[in-house]
C-alpha cells in the first residue's frame, strides 16, 4: 500500500506548519520510520530532523499557465475545426 509518507521518500519537502520548530526550513526525506507517518528529513541547514508527514508539503517546481489555445502541430491543426479543441 502506497501512503503519503512513501510518495515522500527521496523528494524535497518544507515543513509547513508553525506548530514544528523546524517552520519554514526545507530538506530531503531520507527515511520513513516504521510508523508509516513520521519522516526523516536531512534539512538543508545541516540538521536531521524526525518530522510528523501533516507537517510537511512537498516542494513543487511552479509550472506557467498556458495562454491560450495549445498549438497541437501543423498536423493535428490541419483537422480540428476552426478555432475549437
Amino acid at each position: 500500500m502506497i501512503t503519503e509518507a512513501n510518495l515522500l521518500l527521496n523528494n524535497e519537502v518544507k515543513v509547513t506548519s508553525p506548530q514544528s520548530k523546524f517552520w519554514g526550513e526545507v530538506g530531503i526525506v531520507s527515511r520513513i520510520m516504521h510508523d508509516g507517518r513520521t519522516l526523516e528529513v536531512e534539512l538543508y541547514s545541516g540538521k536531521v530532523a524526525f518530522i510528523d508527514v501533516t507537517l510537511v508539503g512537498e516542494v513543487r517546481e511552479p509550472i506557467p499557465h498556458a495562454k491560450g489555445e495549445p498549438n497541437l502541430g501543423p498536423d493535428a491543426n490541419s483537422v480540428l475545426p476552426k478555432n475549437r479543441l
